[in-house]
């Protein structure tokens, strides 16, 4: 026969183990990266404003950094999103397949920026948040809103057989400190 100490004791303990079951089944769901994919991860990113600022293969660079059904959210802040979703849409936002846009002002003075890069295993993969920013081109740019923009790149990158790409950047144009 167990003491009420006892008693007392097993059920703090089991207490214990059943609050910890559910933190370890959600570690065990979140995926673990390896320092390769932190670099993978990074140079996506930057291959990203490459491609998109120079409308490189015409377009075709910029859409194949994504999954397929990957999109890019132009986020303004007012309820009114921006989604390029297709494989098109998505050569058409780099300036291809002509490139003709990314030629000619205003477009040609725009280059993109993602700055202080901080990724995040996730269950399905990783995530990332970092700075986007707009400096002047030779002292020209889009229109004085842009011109110097700093915002916020939310992303949600994939592994895949190709490597890591994107499922989805979300450009927050105007993010609020709570942000």
């Amino acid at each position: 026969m167990l003491s009420n100490r006892c008693r007392v004791f097993t059920r703090v303990c089991c207490l214990i183990v059943l609050s910890v079951l559910p933190a370890r089944a959600v570690a065990q769901q979140t995926a673990v990266l390896t320092a390769m994919d932190y670099i993978e991860i990074q140079q996506l990113v930057n291959r990203l404003n490459f491609a998109l600022d120079y409308c490189t293969n015409g377009g075709r660079a910029f859409a194949d950094l994504f999954v397929e059904g990957g999109q890019f959210i132009i986020d303004q802040g007012d309820g009114k999103t921006t989604v390029r979703r297709t494989r098109n849409e998505l050569i058409a936002l780099a300036g291809g397949p002509d490139c003709a846009s990314r030629t000619s002002p205003p477009s040609s003075y725009i280059l993109h920026l993602a700055e202080s890069l901080v990724i995040e295993p996730a269950a399905d993969g990783a995530r990332g948040k970092s700075y986007a920013i707009y400096p002047a081109n030779k002292g020209r740019y889009l229109n004085p809103e842009t011109a110097g923009q700093l915002g916020i790149y939310h992303d949600e990158y994939v592994k895949t057989p190709q490597g890591w790409r994107f499922r989805s950047r979300r450009h927050q144009v105007n993010p609020s400190p709570a942000d």
